[in-house]
């Protein structure tokens, strides 16, 4: 369906304004709104431009250039912004459903609530805007930045974010269950209690994020990046982890019941209270780590290095240490009954 022209669309929107809004607003209100549209339509360009709960549902602003334009409220439902320059414009609880914003800038922008669902934000630039509590649901985010942006509270869930850079954005309490994240870049982010359960992806980049009492039930992520993460209270039962790094980590208190560590880096990583029951870490490498009061009953450790590790404390119940390598390991006051441990 070809895309509305603002033209049509100004017609539209007079027509409305004249016999809905014409008893609150002043005449010379309206003339200058027709006047902001038809510099739009004439040259593509309306910086700082006031547009607040405009209708330009579906209509065709490629390569507009509406930086700092006000657009808080607006219906751009089905609009094609593919190229627009929205840069420090406001955006807040405006209408961007079904949307077309590839390879838009929106740089500083503001899109607090905004409705994004489905969305294409695929390569766009949305470096340190704002977008709160937006809906983002099933949106393509492919290729898209997001430097330093505040996503808190936004729901992501099932959107594409490969490869998508989120370095040093702030996704607390954000709701991505079943996301696509393969090589998305997540350094550095803050995800603290946010949800990823069933999320998949491979060559995700999650080293020093903050994860702590994030949900990552049954998520799939081989050989995903977590070195010198934080994750305190982090929720993993089920998760596949293969070839995982965890190095230098904190995830004091997580629970790995039952996940897939095999291969795994949890070389000095810091496990105190953690609860891997059942998980298995064959071949895994934890030189150094420390695990100290944690649950590993029924864990799998076969051909795992834990050489100099602290299991003081741990419950190593009905644990598989078979061949695995124990050289300077601590087991002072750990259980040990029915565990096969090597000799030294």
């Amino acid at each position: 369906m070809n895309q509305i022209s603002i033209w049509k669309w100004l017609s539209l929107a007079l027509i409305v304004l004249g016999f809905l809004s014409w008893a609150d607003q002043p005449a010379y209100g309206n003339r200058r709104l027709q006047r902001r549209l038809e510099q739009l339509e004439e040259t593509r360009v309306c910086r700082r431009c006031r547009l607040e709960e405009v209708d330009l549902s579906g209509a065709d602003l490629r390569e507009v250039n509406l930086q700092g334009a006000n657009l808080n409220g607006a219906n751009l439902q089905g609009a094609n912004l593919q190229g627009a320059i929205l840069d420090e414009a406001i955006l807040t609880e405006a209408n961007l459903e079904g949307a077309n914003l590839s390879q838009a800038s929106l740089i500083e922008a503001q899109l607090g609530q905004a409705n994004l669902q489905g969305a294409n934000l695929s390569r766009g630039i949305f470096n340190f805007a704002r977008l709160g509590q937006a809906n983002l649901e099933n949106a393509d985010l492919q290729g898209a930045s997001f430097l330093g942006t505040r996503l808190n509270r936004v729901t992501l869930e099932g959107a594409n974010l490969t490869g998508a850079d989120f370095r040093n954005a702030s996704l607390d309490g954000a709701k991505l269950e079943g996301v696509r994240l393969s090589q998305a870049n997540f350094q550095g982010a803050s995800l603290r209690e946010a949800s990823l359960r069933g999320s998949s992806g491979f060559a995700v980049n999650l080293n020093r994020a903050n994860l702590s009492q994030a949900d990552l039930t049954e998520v799939v992520l081989s050989e995903v990046r977590l070195t010198g993460a934080v994750a305190v209270g982090s929720l993993w039962e089920g998760a596949e982890l293969s070839g995982a790094a965890l190095n230098l980590g904190d995830f004091q208190g997580a629970n790995f019941q039952g996940a897939n560590l095999q291969g795994a880096v949890l070389s000095e990583a810091l496990l105190m209270g953690a609860s891997l029951r059942e998980a298995n870490l064959t071949y895994s490498y934890l030189f150094r780590a420390n695990l100290t009061g944690a649950r590993l009953q029924g864990s799998r450790f076969y051909g795992s290095d834990l050489s100099q590790v602290l299991l003081r404390g741990a419950d190593l119940t009905d644990a598989d240490l078979t061949n695995a390598i124990i050289q300077g390991a601590d087991f002072t006051d750990a259980v040990l009954t029915g565990a096969t441990i090597p000799q030294v």
